[in-house]
């Protein structure tokens, strides 16, 4: 990697939402140059800020298994917003190269309906089990690496909720007491509440976050109020008040001249130190 390469890898690291609003305006092949010169730890961020419409013109270019692995570093949200807009072969063939971990996920958020909470919800999130204890409990969640919430989710076998423990409750609690002893209730939304219904849920005035059960009962994941919000923005086109500041701050970044790809992002980096 040239130096101007990695200047350019740092600022992505650094900046990636910017860096994101920037490379909207290249063409969707100087996009992938890119995101081909850096890994792909460092490309997911960037990737995440794009608007999914042309996320998914720059995944449509790459090899499926490519397009999968990028995928896989994203967040749930992310990654479903830019399968649906992938043409129907082009989706198949990634979501055939993803891991298998990954696959029955997203194939379930895939299966509802964008204005519903099961589309947008996190599937990779730790649960525990009810048979466990205190102590069987802190190991699990000392060797897992899923995200970790606020509050734990606690199943029984048949993947039903039994409620919910938070970290300094398992701190507390000697090594041989069984989890199901120490749980707090967990009120959790329908896969197929409206996004509008569950806004208006009585969860939101106790929990910033909240699990999510389909029609058997069954835990499907976590979502968050913000994601839930963010997602009815989406859905039904509300535009985000800091949207006009936002964009003519981008567009004056989007003056650097006609050179070559990498010179326009040195050129970028350079104005962003100044500012």
């Amino acid at each position: 990697m040239s130096a101007r390469e990695e200047l350019v890898a740092a600022y992505l690291r650094l900046h990636a939402e910017n860096a994101a609003r920037l490379l909207e305006s290249l063409s969707f092949d100087e996009v992938n140059a890119v995101l081909n010169a850096v890994d792909v730890e460092t490309a997911a961020p960037v990737v995440s800020h794009m608007l999914p419409t042309y996320a998914a013109r720059c995944v449509e270019r790459q090899p499926p298994a490519d397009g999968a692995l990028l995928l896989e570093r994203l967040g749930s949200q992310e990654s479903i917003a830019v399968l649906r807009h992938l043409p129907n072969e082009h989706r198949e063939a990634v979501l055939n190269a993803l891991g298998p971990q990954w696959l029955m996920a997203f194939k379930l958020l895939l299966s509802y309906p964008t204005n519903t909470v099961g589309a947008w919800v996190e599937p990779r999130v730790l649960t525990l089990p009810d048979d466990c204890t205190a102590g069987e409990a802190r190991d699990r969640i000392a060797r897992s690496d899923q995200i970790a919430q606020a509050r734990i989710y606690v199943l029984d076998r048949s993947r039903r909720l039994r409620g919910a423990v938070r970290g300094l409750a398992l701190l507390q609690t000697g090594n041989r007491k069984k989890l199901a002893s120490i749980l707090e209730p967990a009120d959790a939304l329908w896969a197929r509440d409206p996004l509008a219904t569950a806004q208006e849920h009585s969860v939101w005035e106790r929990h910033t976050e909240a699990p999510v059960v389909n029609r058997d009962e069954e835990f499907i994941g976590v979502i968050s109020y913000a994601d839930l919000r963010k997602a009815f923005r989406e859905v039904n086109r509300v535009a985000d008040p800091r949207g006009d500041r936002e964009i003519a701050e981008v567009t004056e970044l989007f003056k650097i001249g006609a050179g070559s790809l990498w010179n326009s992002l040195g050129d970028l980096m350079r104005t962003d130190r100044r500012r």
